[in-house]
């Protein structure tokens, strides 16, 4: 496939003039576009640091003994595992939302311009605060990604607040930019501009923030139980209870919670625009989509309907019937982008070779969990691990990274470079293949996960870990030209170049 260096026509539309907020310093811009870039910019750099420290931790499994990380694997391990879905993947598609929307609706700005600043600042402090509470010591409890509190050898009280504070932070900028964007999409639409003829990433953008406004107050409330036990002898999260641990699931797990899935919600939107613009038709039974993604929004709020035994799941986020229905309304998602392109003539471009390379991942996933339902893979494997890597974080990355080639033009003024994209698009599914690949067949093999160092592996693990490893470096390599791929085009329109 050719990639055409052409960014995708957007539909036409009544757009109005872009209305600039006085106050262009960094810190007080109200400009939604500006504060839309600068989300993406710092959720970009939690990323490289996520990745890095995503790759120690690969290094570290790929040898026998303590190689790279010490007794900080565990606390390397819930910094990684924080840092991507919460500081990176989440406040990328705010700063989507935030720089794309008023323009989509026919809005000049956002309801509430200075809020959305507000959130942007309070995010990034949040986000700060977070990393210094495990450059600190090790937060109580482990951290999000595991369904249940543990006693952390070692545990700082100072780290367990600084984590607790920071990540109330991020989740009151999350509720703060969600209400803003709900306020704008109900308030600010332009005349003709109806809630059936919204663009489907404003629709998902819409439902998304709904949902984002039901369950954010929830976990902020885990948190504020989480602070009493740690200061006033609370036993809302008592370690080996049965009623600590339902709590904790449904308050702070970060796959029993709705949000898990609403990492995904807004790409299905993207893709849905990408279709429509490199295709040249709209969608086929658009109402239909826009119901797929209403429902996949409802179907969300199904993770807190789940029972104990979601702790002991192998396949994660989608451990019940009830949470595996998000699945229909995506599967009907990708039926009618097949059915579009089939339509129409898609246009060779780098937006729809991301598609196509989350349309492979998400087959591999599917793929993995039959197969394992099949052999009857344990819990606690690597292969649990090689899902989340391919469903839960690989999936929505490859639809984000679509998200900011597809409206590059709208938030810099010009496209990031095609041959670049094409090229971050085979890395970044490469890498997530191979890694996936590696700790599916570690888990069909029994091969823990959550774990420093490998007890009396079996011959093939390590070459497995190695693998693993190889996949990391083609992500992290991935990564790497995408962020340059911004940058440059971000310098390039701050400096007024012609786009290459």
């Amino acid at each position: 496939m050719t990639l055409t260096e052409a960014p995708p026509q957007p539909a036409p539309s009544a757009e109005p003039a872009h209305q600039s907020v006085p106050g262009g310093t960094i810190l007080t811009t109200a400009d939604h576009r500006r504060v839309g870039a600068l989300f993406v910019g710092f959720a970009l750099l939690f990323l490289l640091a996520g990745g890095i420290v995503g790759g120690l931790l690969q290094v570290e499994l790929a040898g026998s003994g303590v190689q790279v990380t010490g007794n900080a694997f565990a606390r390397l391990f819930s910094l990684h595992a924080t840092v991507t879905p919460l500081l990176f993947l989440a406040p990328l598609w705010v700063g989507l939302a935030t720089a794309v929307i008023p323009g989509q609706i026919g809005a000049g700005n956002l309801a509430f311009p200075r809020l959305q600043s507000f959130a942007l600042w309070t995010y990034v402090v949040g986000g700060g605060v977070v990393v210094a509470g495990y450059i600190v010591g090790s937060p109580r409890g482990a951290g999000l990604s595991l369904s249940q509190p543990i006693r952390v050898a070692g545990a700082s009280a100072t780290a367990t607040d600084l984590w607790i504070s920071g990540l109330a932070l991020v989740a009151i900028a999350a509720l703060l930019a969600a209400v803003n964007l709900l306020a704008t999409i109900v308030t600010q639409r332009g005349e003709g501009t109806s809630f059936a003829s919204l663009p489907l990433f404003s629709w998902a953008t819409f439902a998304t923030s709904a949902v984002l406004v039901i369950a954010i107050p929830t976990f902020l409330g885990g948190l504020a139980l989480l602070y009493l036990d740690q200061h006033f002898g609370g036993s809302f999260f008592a370690v080996g209870t049965r009623g600590g641990q339902q709590v904790w699931q449904h308050l702070l797990w970060l796959f029993g919670r709705p949000e898990v899935y609403l990492l995904t919600l807004p790409g299905l939107g993207v893709a849905s625009e990408i279709v429509e613009a490199q295709t040249g038709k709209p969608l086929i039974n658009r109402n239909v989509a826009m119901g797929a993604l209403g429902a996949f929004a409802v179907l969300s709020l199904g993770a807190w309907a789940a029972g104990a035994s979601a702790s002991t799941a192998v396949v994660l986020p989608t451990y019940s019937v009830l949470t595996a229905l998000v699945a229909a309304p995506a599967g009907v998602l990708v039926l009618l982008w097949l059915g579009t392109m089939r339509e129409g003539r898609p246009k060779p471009h780098v937006t729809l070779l991301y598609v196509a390379a989350y349309l492979v991942l998400v087959l591999f996933g599917v793929a993995n969990t039959i197969i394992a339902a099949v052999v009857k893979v344990d819990a606690g494997t690597a292969w649990s691990t090689g899902h989340l890597h391919v469903v839960v974080l690989g999936a929505p990355v490859l639809l984000a990274f679509a998200a900011v080639h597809h409206y590059a033009p709208r938030i810099w003024g010009r496209a990031l470079h095609q041959g670049m994209g094409g090229l971050e698009a085979l890395l970044l599914l490469g890498g997530f293949l191979v890694m996936g690949l590696a700790d599916y067949l570690l888990g069909y093999d029994g091969a823990p996960w959550h774990v420093a160092d490998l007890v009396n592996p079996k011959g093939s693990w390590l070459n497995l870990e190695k693998l693993g490893t190889a996949g990391a470096a083609l992500v992290l390599l991935g990564t790497l030209v995408f962020v340059a791929n911004v940058l440059r085009t971000a310098v390039a329109s701050r400096n007024g170049e012609v786009a290459a």
